[in-house]
Formats: C-alpha cells, sequence, structure tokens
C-alpha cells in the first residue's frame, strides 16, 4: 500500500500569479510555513469495500502527526472499512430507517420520532466518524431540557433510554458495515432509572368494568381481551375462522395495526405471539352472542358488508374476511377507537354524574351533567379520580340536559367543574392494561407464569416474570413456607422466635424428645460438636497467643 507523506501550501507565484506545483514553494523550508498531509492509495482488491481509490488528510502541524494519522486510515484500509468522509449522524440515521425493512409500523413511526426530535437538533450535523460518547451524553441532556419547554408530554427517563437504544442499534449497523470501528453509543452511561411496576386492575374491578360495559356492542371484544389477555391489534384482527368453538380455542394469526393515520394487517408482535388461546365457556357465550347481532347488522347492510383491505408487513394489500369486530357497517375497527371506547366505559363505573357548574362549601345543590345512576343515597366525591368528601342526595330535578342535586346536608367542600360524583370509581387505565389485568389475575391464581407467558404471546417467559414480578410476591411467602417444611430436621434454632415454638422432626412430629424432658441440654451437646479445636467461648474465633 503506497503512502506519502509531504509539507504543502496554497501559495501562488508573485510573478505569473499561479498556484506553486505540489511542494515547489520556496517557503515551505520554513519550519511555521505550511501544513503536512498524507495520501494514501487503496489497493485495487479493496477499492470496493472502502469505497474510494485514494484517501487523504491535511492540516497536520508536524510530520510525526501527518504519519501517525496516515498509518491509522492505511490500518482501515486494511481492514475493509469503509470512507464515509463527511457523512452526517442525520443523514445516516435517516438513511437507516429506510433500510429497516421489518421494523413494524407503530415501532417505525416512535424511531422517526427519535431521530425527528431528539437527535438530529443536537447531532445531526455531526460527521458520524467524529461522533464520540460525550457528543450523544450532552444531546440526550439537552433533548430532555427542551422537551419540557414544548407542547405536550415531556420526555422521561424511559424515552430517553429508548432514544439511546435506537441510536446504538443505528451505530451498531454502520460497525457492521465497516463504516466506523466502534460504536460511541456504548460509552454513554444514563442516570439510573427504576421503571414503574406495572399496577393493573384487581378482579374486582375488571369486574366492574365488565358489568359497566356489558350492553356496549364491544362488550365481547373487552371480555376477550381481558380473560384471554389479547393485545389491542390482536382482538381487532381476530376472525370466525379461527375460533373452533368446539375445543374452545381461539387461533391468533393477524393483528390490526395504525401508524398515524396509515392502517396495516400484521402478524403477531412476536414470534410466540402466533398462538392458540384457550377459552372458557362463558367467553364462548359472550362470542357468540356477539355473533348473532354482527349478522343482524351483516343483514341489514347487505352486500355492502365489506372488512376491507390493509397492506401488510410489505406493502401488499390483504383483503380482510370473517373478523370478529367490526364497524356496523362492516369495515375494520380503528384500533384507536377500541381505546377511546373503552376508557369512555371505564370512566362510567360507578360514576352519578360530572359536576356541571361550580358549587361553594355550604351550598345545598349540585348541578350535574348526564346522570348515570338512580340519584338518592349517599356518594363519594371526586376531584381527578381521588375522593374529597361525601355527600347524601335526598332528591332530583331536571334542567333540561342536566340534572341539579339537593343534599340532606350543605357540601363541606366547594366543587369546582369537571368534578365527579360517584362510588368506587376506577382508576384511569388504558385498554392496554385490561392485558395486564389478565396476567396479574392468572398468576395471583396460581397459574404456572410459562403458561401465562404463552397464552399472552410473550417471547420467553422471562419476559413475563420481568413485568409481573412484583404481582408474585404472595407466591413467594408461600414458597418460603412450603421449602421450610418439606425439609426435615430434628431442631430448629428459630423455634421460639417465629410464630411457633414447636420442632418439626422427620416423618412429621412435633418433638424430637420424650414428654416432659428439657431440649436444653440437647442443645448445648449439640453446640458442643460444633466447636472447632482451640476454640474458647467468650475469646473469639482464634486461640490467643500465651
Amino acid at each position: 500500500m503506497k503512502i506519502k507523506v509531504e509539507k504543502l501550501c496554497g501559495c501562488r507565484d508573485a510573478e505569473t500569479k499561479k498556484k506553486y506545483s505540489r511542494g515547489q514553494c520556496p517557503e515551505l523550508t520554513r519550519r511555521t510555513h505550511g501544513s503536512w498531509t498524507y495520501r494514501i492509495w487503496v489497493p485495487k482488491e479493496l477499492v470496493p469495500l472502502v469505497g474510494r481509490t485514494e484517501l487523504s488528510g491535511s492540516g497536520y502541524e508536524t510530520k510525526k502527526a501527518a504519519e501517525e494519522e496516515a498509518e491509522k486510515a492505511a490500518g482501515h484500509v486494511r481492514a475493509g472499512q469503509r470512507h464515509i468522509g463527511g457523512l452526517t449522524v442525520g443523514a445516516y440515521l435517516t438513511d437507516w430507517l429506510g433500510r429497516k425493512n421489518a421494523l413494524r409500523p407503530t415501532t417505525r413511526a416512535r424511531y422517526e420520532q427519535f431521530v425527528r426530535l431528539h437527535l438530529v437538533p443536537y447531532l445531526g450535523e455531526l460527521p458520524v466518524a467524529g461522533l464520540r460518547a460525550e457528543h450523544i451524553d450532552t444531546a440526550l441532556k439537552l433533548a430532555a431540557t427542551a422537551s419540557q419547554e414544548r407542547p405536550g408530554r415531556p420526555i422521561g427517563p424511559a424515552t430517553v433510554k429508548d432514544v439511546l437504544q435506537m441510536l446504538r442499534s443505528a451505530l451498531n449497523d454502520a460497525v457492521k458495515q465497516r463504516m466506523i470501528s466502534f460504536n460511541p453509543a456504548d460509552g454513554v452511561e444514563l442516570a439510573s432509572y427504576t421503571p414503574p411496576e406495572v399496577e393493573p386492575w384487581e378482579a374486582e374491578e375488571v369486574g366492574r368494568f365488565l358489568d359497566e360495559a356489558a350492553g356496549d356492542r364491544l362488550s365481547a371484544m373487552f371480555e376477550l381481551i381481558a380473560l384471554a389477555g389479547l393485545r389491542r391489534g390482536e382482538a381487532c384482527g381476530a376472525t370466525w375462522s379461527g375460533l373452533d368453538e368446539a375445543a374452545a380455542v381461539l387461533t391468533i394469526s393477524q393483528q390490526i395495526v395504525k401508524n398515524d393515520t396509515a392502517y396495516g394487517v400484521w402478524p403477531p408482535k412476536t414470534r410466540n405471539g402466533k398462538r392458540k388461546v384457550d377459552l372458557d365457556p362463558t367467553l364462548i357465550g359472550s362470542l357468540m352472542g356477539h355473533r348473532l347481532r354482527q349478522d343482524d347488522e351483516r343483514a341489514a347492510v347487505g352486500d355492502r358488508w365489506d372488512n376491507g383491505a390493509l397492506p401488510d408487513e410489505h406493502g401488499r394489500p390483504v383483503q380482510l374476511a370473517e373478523l370478529m369486530f367490526t364497524h356496523p357497517s362492516g369495515r375494520h375497527l380503528d384500533p384507536q377507537y377500541v381505546t377511546r371506547r373503552m376508557q369512555q366505559i371505564a370512566r362510567r363505573v360507578g360514576l352519578l354524574g360530572t359536576v356541571r357548574a361550580s358549587a361553594a362549601a355550604r351550598s345545598r345543590t349540585v348541578v350535574i351533567g348526564t346522570r348515570y345512576r338512580p340519584a338518592e343515597g349517599t356518594w363519594t366525591l371526586y376531584r381527578d379520580r381521588e375522593p374529597i368528601g361525601q355527600v347524601t342526595v335526598i332528591g332530583v330535578t331536571r334542567e333540561g340536559p342536566r340534572s341539579v342535586l339537593h343534599l340532606a346536608g350543605p357540601l363541606s367542600v366547594a366543587l369546582e367543574v369537571g368534578d365527579e360524583i360517584g362510588d368506587r370509581l376506577l382508576s384511569p387505565r388504558r385498554l392496554h392494561d385490561l392485558r395486564h389485568s389478565s396476567a396479574s389475575i392468572q398468576l395471583a391464581e396460581g397459574v404456572d407464569i410459562a403458561l401465562v407467558s404463552k397464552r399472552l404471546g410473550h417471547s420467553t417467559p422471562s419476559i413475563t416474570g420481568a413485568l409481573y414480578v412484583h404481582l408474585l410476591r404472595s407466591k413467594g411467602q408461600q414458597a418460603a413456607a412450603t421449602i421450610a417444611a418439606a425439609i426435615p430436621r430434628a431442631v430448629r434454632s428459630g423455634d421460639g422466635l417465629g410464630s411457633s415454638d414447636q420442632r418439626v422432626v422427620a416423618g412429621g412430629s412435633s418433638s424430637g424428645v420424650s414428654a416432659g424432658q428439657s431440649t436444653r441440654p440437647r442443645r448445648r451437646k449439640i453446640a458442643k460438636k460444633a466447636e472447632a479445636p482451640g476454640f474458647e467461648p467468650g475469646r473469639g474465633c482464634c486461640p490467643q497467643p500465651h
């Protein structure tokens, strides 16, 4: 490999006004004039990998510095590393996203947002070859600060971690393609962060939600998600052809997803997502009842009944058919509509009504909007779903679309527009939290975690365990008691210190000595056998020198 190091400048001949040829300027003999450069001629066999026939560098103050950089560049050439010149981080990430053909629509949309909002403004103009860990660390901090000033929810530690993981993945691809020799994102250390634990609705709360949803045309869908643990997109994509009534099994083979305004029909999220889910007889009955209602809707629409067509992960159109859950016209459901509908129903659980006119403390009337329950009785006052007091309603009168509640006594607190009156209102949850509730209830009832993982379609049981480990605490106590009871022992040193002073021995008897015999001598005897040679009680673990 040919390498040339020389000193150059940009001077011109005073008479001809032409630039001197390489190395011909008479001033180059001066130490401070010009700068050192290097040129490398890439061997023909490496040109396809490197992408250039010649590499160069300039601006070095000393010949030694130029030679060192030339050797580094030559090492990259020998390793077949591509020469990317001034390729910027912004240009590379845009190109990288364009080549990620296997990304799901929702993931692609999120990555594009990461690049547009959190990376390009702070790293976009930097050359990929010069990117370092400190640049990335500074950019992430600036992005977190800037998000505080933008409309919408500011980014937190979890989003910062996701942005870094995406950038690390993108730069790993650059390393694999020999564009850079190392991944600078590997050197970034984020502040410690503990993700919040999943706290879904309890079984009783799920039951109250399903009771409230019983009259809705999508009630069977919510029941399927809550009992079988389906993802939202999987429920939207569930088909009647996938239901085996005799075996009480539903096959999950597709899901409907939405990316901004674009819909698509994709395989389930993970490899294990394509699965068979066992259903209980009650759920089968709910689905059959829903099918009868859907048949009536189909009959009303007639030949215009059509589930629609959506692109698959490769962009090819797929004609949808036999969808379980549709719009009354037959079209597939918008997954975001399903979420909004679930939250509307959940908000009504236990709700009497929402305050529509402010009421001062000591007032004896309260104006609410739509009334969902008979008014008479004792109710809790809520602000942001947190209790702030109680009222007893003794009567109600109508004023147009509103209701005026007459109270048995004066208000103890002032009420604002938007406050709510009800009984055991549900805390706000996402539709996806019904899936979390399904998992937590199964684990709480002793269903094996491997089976729960399979029903949920997680890639591995470890994912299930990581998400719901805090829900297994009671099972941990049971495991501790089980193993302690399973090991036969003649003496338990903790006797009398815990909840029982009985000693369990082999064969299940409660005592290892005859009735009336003291256990103290036996304990001292056992302790003496355990003494090591040279041990003197009260003088430490080792014999003392005389």
